[in-house]
């Protein structure tokens, strides 16, 4: 099949950036041909060897930069230049003879715009993406699911753990599983991609995009009360956006500099950056959650699963998963306390009980593999 993948968001790195890769290899590997439609003069951050053809109907709109005043009219504008590409796309469709077309990360408004457009009678299947909806969006998104009804080969495939969104009269809205994060081939390769190492340290790794309210110090306090030697190792890594919060992690930072076994990285790490830096621990830290990870899935339990390292996770990322499979430890956030006995529990398992992590992981990587996630969303 040709399928075409239609992206609109500009990023450097990142979610999207991962998930368009994720889709193009996967969709090569089965034997299709990828095609990427983007608006013109898109400013790739990957080259992904793939056929692009750009779509008439202005540039990408971001709001990088841009006064709260200004945001309003580039809202507005964005809405006109979507409804613009998908109309432009459903000739090209029929130009490039595209079997199906993807859009990898929508939302309910994306509905209300294809629906405006000729794309909604398209002969090609057109599946929109979504990443979880959460509670607030639920009837929004329910409504526009009806509109969209009528379209024979309109599909509204949203990835998530939870059946919430699923309708007898919907019988287009579809669950699919969240796919896992890998890292590059070359890596995997050369440092093994192994599970839990067999060697006599610990090292548990914090990674993301540091903001004030992950608050972060009180997990360092809950780790430093342990009073582990260097058996045991903590790394953290802080990318920062706002420059108050670069200069809340130069502090801390600077607060626990007296810890032999504590590194900090205060660094955007991309690409193979990322992947050494995550491939270098032998377990993730996911101390964070909000409930928004009940309806979304997180990126960061997912990259865990596909470097086959174990978690120490909040109760509100994604329970389903530990439900399921056995992969690590949730946390209680209650107190540092508690958080301190959750990191003692965890790396006594990791030092005793290695193994049905080493399983379970196994298990999750089989389920959420990219291969299930492409035959899900062509298999209609």
């Amino acid at each position: 099949m040709r399928v075409a993948i239609l992206e609109s968001i500009v990023m450097p790195a990142g979610h999207e950036v991962e998930f368009d890769r994720i889709l193009i290899n996967e969709l090569k590997r089965q034997g299709h041909e990828p095609v990427l439609f983007v608006p013109e003069n898109f400013p790739f951050k990957v080259d992904y060897a793939v056929d692009v053809v750009y779509l008439e109907g202005g540039e990408v709109v971001t709001y990088a930069g841009a006064s709260k005043w200004k945001k309003p009219f580039l809202s507005i504008l964005r809405e006109r230049r979507r409804r613009n590409w998908f109309t432009s796309a459903a000739q090209k469709i029929k130009e490039h003879k595209i079997d199906a077309l993807i859009i990898p990360t929508g939302t309910y408004r994306y509905i209300k715009a294809l629906l405006d457009t000729p794309l909604k009678d398209s002969e090609a299947s057109v599946h929109v993406i979504f990443h979880g909806i959460g509670k607030g969006e639920m009837d929004r998104f329910i409504k526009q699911a009806h509109r969209a009804n009528a379209y024979k080969n309109l599909y509204l495939d949203v990835i998530s753990l939870r059946d919430d969104m699923l309708r007898s009269d919907l019988p287009r809205v579809r669950k699919i599983l969240p796919p896992v994060f890998l890292p590059s081939t070359e890596l995997s390769e050369e440092q093994g991609n192994d599970t839990i190492s067999a060697n006599n340290t610990i090292k548990l790794g914090f990674f993301g995009q540091f903001r004030k309210e992950k608050n972060i110090e009180r997990f360092i306090d809950a780790f430093v009360s342990l009073n582990y030697d260097n058996s045991v190792q903590l790394v953290v890594q802080g990318a920062t956006v706002k420059p108050e919060d670069g200069a809340l992690f130069e502090s801390i930072i600077k607060k626990y500099s007296q810890y032999s076994n504590i590194q900090f990285i205060h660094a955007s790490l991309i690409g193979k950056d990322w992947d050494r830096a995550l491939l270098s621990v032998d377990a993730l830290l996911l101390p964070y959650g909000a409930e928004r990870y009940r309806y979304h899935w997180a990126a960061m339990l997912f990259t865990a699963i596909g470097f086959n390292k174990p978690v120490l996770i909040s109760p509100e990322i994604n329970p389903e998963v530990l439900e399921q499979y056995s992969i690590g430890e949730v946390l209680n956030l209650d107190s540092v306390n508690s958080i301190g006995q959750g990191i003692q529990t965890f790396v006594e398992n990791l030092q005793h009980n290695k193994e049905q992590y080493n399983q379970g992981l196994m298990n999750a990587n089989e389920d959420y593999s990219h291969r299930a996630l492409i035959q899900s969303i062509l298999n209609v």
